[in-house]
């Protein structure tokens, strides 16, 4: 309905102005306010009022003559220069119809240009299981890769393996038996009960791995790292992660663009190009400042292959989502500067940042840190609240914002927990529609839908479709979250207030709940959550 508003508004503005290229200032909302009688809102009079140097009431009076007669909406002005649109109730009550005979609700959000899209998530490093800080951006990206294959776009999911670096290092000293030595402490050391299981799990499968000493090779080291590495994915991070049911397309393991000689190909390119220089013995990035891509002592930063990976991803994708934590906003510039020294375009780069989340028990705060071993597992979160909570609460907030996660209320079984109160929406009208039996040899009515509940109802309806734009287009599942908590809330308060099950079934109202419980249904199949017929 915005968008017909939309086209209508744009017509009208060239008709009554005689100019094209206004299409991006005209916007229209749904209203919010309750004391406002309109569905629908636009404020593009005064948007023009100071380009056309012209009154906004004048301007959208002109805007309005222009506007045809519809039987779709009637239309007003008021001060200081909003349009405002009632839609006609038959034009409400229909939405009730549409959604009963469709055969798929998400339909209309398949694009015409599809394009093939990379999305990298969660990439924690492999030096332990994933904590309860990783599952939002693994909740997230995963949703996000759904919401672009349901818009018809060839997506391709992967997990940076950080398998090099100081980090892996730490980890091997860790779990072996082989002692710290040079800059290493034994302070920095991962501690946890994880290590003893992986160091045990590890001697069990590859019994030299007791032998190691402080005088290993350089070429042996990296041999067992690697050991390591793949040991703590497979029986760790990737056990967790298909525990939540996210499946990755690819591990893409950062060693391998040692191996193939990328990161040498784009330090050459940089060097060639006049966008690196050394600088103290190190090789430096030219960005917002000198970035180091090889150390003085000729080891290689993060930095380098960071390069190297996204020059491959962008070569080869129309556009590359990372999903990062906030954390690493100031790393963004160095990546960006990088890429378009590499001759991309980094309109094809779209990075998006989470924030945290805390973990509560009511009241009390959850403390993590993993180098100390002291943190909650997602495993271990999945196995109390299970995977319907996971998906949804970490998905009840825009990525930007901190999320607090209490699992008190999590596990709760009451209108206090969202997911248990839209769950119990569906069940109920399941419980109902069994009771009456077949639909369609009745004729629905949707003019008989007169009372205040069934307005609200019909009302939340309406704005499935806006909402689904704005989860599944604009890639913002909160949206969705919030949207199926007020249609639950609509539901509830109708099943308290009108009686649906009596001696003679009013079928319009079953229609109706009929109508809500479908929405629902594809909304929580959405957001990867599932939708019981009984509870």
């Amino acid at each position: 309905m915005k968008n017909k508003l939309k086209n209508l508004l744009i017509e009208a503005l060239k008709k009554d102005f005689g100019k094209n290229g206004l299409d991006e200032l005209v916007e229209v909302q749904p209203t919010a306010a309750k004391h406002i009688k309109a569905d629908y809102f636009s404020n593009i009079a005064m948007k023009l009022s100071k380009k056309l140097n012209k009154d906004p009431m004048d301007i959208a009076l002109g805007i309005v003559k222009e506007l045809q007669p519809t039987d779709l909406f009637t239309f007003d002005v008021a001060k200081p220069g909003y349009i405002n649109f009632s839609i006609k109730n038959t034009q409400k009550n229909n939405i009730v119809t549409d959604i009963i005979k469709s055969k798929d609700l998400l339909a209309p959000f398949k694009t015409n240009s599809p394009k093939k899209i990379h999305v990298e998530f969660v990439s924690a490093n492999p030096t332990g299981p994933l904590h309860v800080g990783h599952g939002r951006g693994a909740i997230y990206g995963n949703i996000i890769a759904k919401f672009l294959r349901i818009q018809g776009h060839d997506v391709h999911t992967e997990y940076y393996v950080n398998d090099v670096g100081r980090q892996m290092t730490l980890l091997f000293h860790s779990i072996s038996k082989c002692e710290v030595s040079g800059d290493i402490t034994k302070d920095e050391l991962y501690k946890g009960e994880y290590i003893i299981d992986a160091a045990s799990g590890i001697e069990k499968k590859f019994p030299k791995f007791k032998e190691i000493s402080t005088s290993i090779g350089a070429s042996e080291k990296r041999k067992w790292i690697s050991i390591i590495c793949q040991y703590m994915i497979e029986n760790y991070i990737k056990k967790d992660l298909e525990q939540l049911g996210i499946h990755f397309d690819e591990w893409f393991y950062e060693t391998s663009l040692f191996e193939n000689m990328r990161v040498k190909e784009i330090l050459k390119k940089l060097e060639e190009t006049g966008h690196s220089k050394n600088h103290e013995g190190a090789l430096m990035l030219k960005a917002d400042e000198l970035r180091p891509l090889i150390k003085s002592n000729g080891e290689h930063t993060y930095l380098a292959s960071d390069l190297a990976y996204h020059d491959y991803k962008l070569s080869k994708y129309d556009l590359v989502i990372n999903i990062w934590g906030a954390d690493h906003h100031g790393y963004i510039p160095r990546i960006k500067y990088g890429m378009e020294a590499l001759g991309h375009n980094t309109k094809k780069l779209d990075i998006h940042l989470i924030q945290f989340a805390n973990l509560y028990r009511g009241k009390e705060k959850i403390s993590m840190s993993t180098r100390k071993g002291k943190f909650v597992t997602l495993k271990t979160l999945v196995d109390e609240i299970g995977n319907d909570a996971i998906n949804f609460f970490y998905l009840t907030k825009k990525k930007d914002q901190h999320l607090d996660f209490d699992l008190n209320v999590a596990i709760a079984e009451d209108k206090n927990n969202p997911v248990y109160y839209i769950q119990y929406a569906h069940a109920r009208i399941e419980k109902i529609l069994n009771e009456v039996g077949k639909l369609e040899q009745y004729k629905f009515n949707p003019d008989s839908l007169k009372n205040d509940f069934e307005k609200k109802l019909i009302s939340s309806l309406n704005s499935f479709y806006e909402t689904c734009e704005k989860s599944i287009t604009g890639l913002q599942p909160h949206v969705m979250t919030h949207y199926l908590q007020k249609l639950s809330q609509d539901f509830h308060s109708y099943y308290a207030n009108v009686k649906l099950l009596t001696e003679k079934i009013d079928y319009d109202k079953i229609y109706l709940v009929a109508a809500v419980q479908k929405v629902i249904k594809c909304g929580l199949e959405l957001l990867n959550i599932n939708a019981p017929e009984k509870m």
